[in-house]
């Protein structure tokens, strides 16, 4: 009768039970759905089929086994499925020893929580909660738990109890061994519905400890989960840190920035009676459009945390549907260039609700066989202005076929031009090729030519090594090393020389920073450069005192590598120019389809060896000390001048 009547309404509503099924070739991906019967069908789009899919999710279509489109509606975005109020009536009682609330929940829903309130910057206290139903007699619900707020803005006012009907709480904080502190206020947390949720294990990437803070990448699995929080697995006995979680995010001009979407604070601390408790849990509840987050971890002065592992919990993303008959249908997703779909299904969405349907989960992801790959930036044929290329000094050959490429500026590259990049050209044919800086930055690092250790006689103590790099002025962002010493806590500074026109050199601090090993982790040396210009010769140096050197195992540089997009529309040979200090930074006509090229499946190009075209003008002009015969002549001319501006003085008059 649900599946009768909800055709009905369908069919009131003008809405066709199937779409056009025409022009489904630039689709990817596909993944098989084995409807057993006709009626309502709710499929829960997978991971795979999240992770392939545009973050709007405009792009999913379900085909019937005859090829034609159907309408759909996604499920609502779940929330945490928790009200919190607050308490009908409190009052508070001070004894000797124990601060006691006695709390009118004024609820019948199931409480799970008990939030305080308290103007207090800094306390932790022990807090034992009973429970009263209907005045009958005071159970134990909660004990040995731990509220605790810190001047670093790190809190835990919040304590779970057992969920159940709870007329009356009394709160028993614990004072024995720290002055009362003042509560004004007391909120009751009460569950609606637990919503269904999945649990994803996460992989650690890469890792980052600069200036106080731990960077961690974290891969998700896929992007656009429905997460609801991000948990960590943390080694460490006792800590309280402030975390945040971003996304990279395209800015205007091209470049990237770190869009911060949620936040919160990890810790495990000790009570007053020896009982641990922890929140190591970052809320998200939103969908996170894309595989990797950013995980920020600010340290201070604390040693950074040992994280062994981190899994995300997410709510599934469930599609709904009427299927007029059984057999394998599909579901397409994994075209950027769709229109998302105008099904005006909104006004039903209750009456799908309520109708139920089978569930129906998709088979195994599947490359589309009738895909056709379209045109990227159909009718966009860019092409810039006639350029004069007297002034580059540098240039590589580009391997690249037409259509969107995408081109990595290598560290060579990265040494000779700007720090800018408004010197970087795309020539063909002697016309420029308009190109845009992509908004992603992949960082690299470079090994160098050689480490080799020296001495210095006259500091016996100081441990120095010099490092080779195989590009001069690379802009760098750090440089890290490892060593196999076990037991050891020094501070390293890496130094050059800088000089001037006129021959003269002096010492020039880079970085430093401290490195210690405890033995119970492999911790590297992180030395932030902040993207300074490296010279190829470095010096790495550590004063050891009165204990024994330490040998560096492996040393590298690590640097930001950007890239370029452009759209080829002929294969006649192109280069890449850079290595003009004067050149004006090019403004493309390109930007206007931004969106568009970027959004374009890019194919990788290759660049060739580097072509010296003249001589660097960034290198340093040495005066010319001259002919000694010059300096001869010009000492005579002086000393001719003294003797006769000495005749020409005044003599002293006779006494």
């Amino acid at each position: 009768m649900r599946i009768s009547i909800l055709s009905i309404c369908l069919g009131i509503s003008g809405i066709p039970l199937s779409a056009s099924g025409a022009g489904h070739t630039a689709w990817l991906w596909e993944a098989p759905l084995e409807v057993a019967q006709p009626g309502m069908v709710r499929l829960e789009v997978t991971p795979p089929l999240l992770d392939v899919s545009r973050p709007d999710l405009g792009d999913l279509r379900v085909l019937t086994p005859q090829g034609e489109e159907v309408p759909y509606l996604i499920g609502p975005s779940v929330g945490s499925g928790e009200a919190v109020r607050d308490a009908a009536d409190y009052k508070v009682n001070l004894s000797e020893k124990t601060t006691v609330i006695v709390v009118s929940t004024g609820t019948t829903s199931e409480i799970e929580a008990v939030v305080l309130v308290s103007p207090a910057t800094e306390f932790l206290k022990s807090v034992g909660i009973e429970g009263r139903k209907d005045g009958g007699d005071w159970e134990n619900i909660s004990s040995d738990e731990v509220i605790f707020r810190q001047t670093g803005g790190a809190e835990r006012m919040r304590v779970r109890v057992p969920a159940g009907v709870w007329r009356e709480l009394r709160i028993k904080v614990d004072d024995e061994r720290s002055h009362p502190v003042p509560f004004t206020g007391v909120r009751v947390a009460t569950v609606a519905e637990k919503p269904e949720t999945r649990e994803q294990p996460l992989e650690l990437g890469k890792r980052d400890e600069l200036a106080g803070e731990t960077h961690l990448l974290l891969d998700l699995g896929a992007g656009n989960l429905n997460a609801t929080e991000l948990a960590l697995d943390v080694s460490d006995a006792v800590f309280s840190r402030r975390c945040s979680l971003g996304l990279s995010a395209a800015t205007m001009g091209g470049g990237t920035r770190m869009d911060t979407i949620s936040g919160g604070t990890i810790y495990r601390v000790v009570g007053d009676h020896g009982v641990s408790v922890e929140e190591l849990v970052i809320p998200l509840h939103s969908r996170v459009p894309s595989r990797t987050l950013n995980l920020t971890i600010c340290n201070g002065d604390s040693p950074p945390l040992l994280i062994k592992g981190a899994k995300v919990r997410y709510y599934p993303t469930v599609l709904e549907f009427h299927a007029s008959l059984s057999g394998e249908w599909k579901l397409l997703a994994g075209n950027r260039d769709a229109r998302a779909p105008q099904y005006d299904l909104g006004p039903l969405r209750a009456t799908l609700a309520q109708a139920g349907g089978q569930r129906v989960a998709p088979g195994v992801l599947r490359a589309n066989p009738n895909f056709v790959q379209p045109e990227s930036l159909p009718g966009v044929e860019p092409s810039g202005a006639h350029i004069n290329l007297e002034n580059w000094s540098r240039r590589q050959a580009i391997s690249a076929p037409t259509g969107v490429i995408r081109i990595e500026l290598d560290a060579k590259t990265l040494a000779a031009c700007r720090g800018d990049f408004g010197d970087i050209r795309l020539v063909q044919n002697g016309v420029q090729i308009p190109y845009l800086e992509r908004p992603e930055t992949v960082t690299l690092n470079l090994k160098p030519l050689s480490v080799t250790a020296v001495t210095d006689p006259k500091r016996p103590t100081v441990s120095r090594w010099e490092v080779t790099l195989p590009v001069d002025n690379l802009p760098a962002l750090e440089l890290t090393a490892k060593s196999s010493a076990p037991l050891f806590t020094r501070r390293f500074v890496v130094t050059t020389r800088r000089g001037d026109d006129f021959g003269n050199d002096w010492p020039v601090t880079l970085a430093s920073a401290d490195w210690t090993k405890s033995g119970t982790a492999d911790v590297s040396l992180h030395l932030n450069l902040g993207g300074q210009r490296l010279p190829r010769k470095l010096l790495l140096e550590t004063d050891h005192g009165d204990n024994p050197p330490i040998a560096i195992d492996e040393l590298l540089v690590r640097y930001a590598a950007p890239s370029l997009a452009a759209k080829l529309v002929d294969s006649a040979p192109v280069y890449l120019y850079y290595g003009n200090p004067n050149a004006v930074r090019p403004q493309y006509d390109l930007q206007l389809v931004r969106n568009e090229l970027l959004g374009s499946a890019p194919q990788a190009a290759a660049t060739g060896e580097e072509e010296i075209l003249k001589p660097d003008s960034r290198e340093k002009r040495r005066v010319d000390a001259g002919s000694p015969w010059l300096w001869l002549a010009l000492g005579s001319v002086v000393i001719v001048l003294l003797v006769i501006v000495a005749r020409l003085l005044p003599k002293p008059a006779a006494e």
